[in-house]
């Protein structure tokens, strides 16, 4: 009789351990589709930004900002749509190429985070120059339910002698 109960007793455990792990299976397992997907959509947006600068859309790179975005580097801060449009406008006929390469997105809702690398080559001067940088962008999902850049931070990875 006490093998029984002990039986019961393991059975309920055994059980209940069963159905919580389905029930984080199955929710972690939503939760990343759901993760992959804005994933998707950042590397996306990532491409689509590269793909304009590399054809002189200035605009439409701007457009990747929000009208409250902000670009934060060691010595200037680009911020609001005015200042931001004028940051990117500056660069028309001047851009050489830009890669970005993504090295992680995460975060959820209303802020999704990234961390990547960029190397955007330009003219200044009469010459070609390189602009290579680590990054963290803040992207805040807009009412429309797309994401744009609420925060660009910069850091230079390489320096060229002038």
């Amino acid at each position: 009789m006490k093998d029984i109960q002990l039986l019961k007793k393991h059975s309920r455990n055994v059980f209940s351990f069963l159905f919580f792990f389905l029930f984080c299976f199955f929710n972690l397992s939503a939760q990343t589709l759901k993760d992959t997907a804005v994933k998707k959509q950042i590397m996306l947006l990532n491409q689509q930004m590269e793909d304009a600068f590399n054809s002189n859309d200035m605009n439409m790179v701007a457009g990747f900002y929000s009208n409250d975005g902000e670009i934060v580097y060691d010595n200037y801060t680009v911020r609001g749509r005015t200042n931001l449009d004028k940051y990117w406008l500056d660069l028309k006929d001047k851009g050489r190429g830009w890669k970005l390469t993504v090295v992680e997105i995460g975060g959820q809702g209303e802020f999704v985070y990234q961390l990547g690398k960029s190397d955007l080559k330009y003219i200044s001067q009469g010459k070609e120059k390189s602009s290579i940088t680590n990054f963290v962008l803040l992207w805040k999902k807009q009412s429309d339910g797309s994401y744009k850049i609420f925060r660009d931070y910069l850091t230079k990875t390489k320096f060229e002698k002038q």
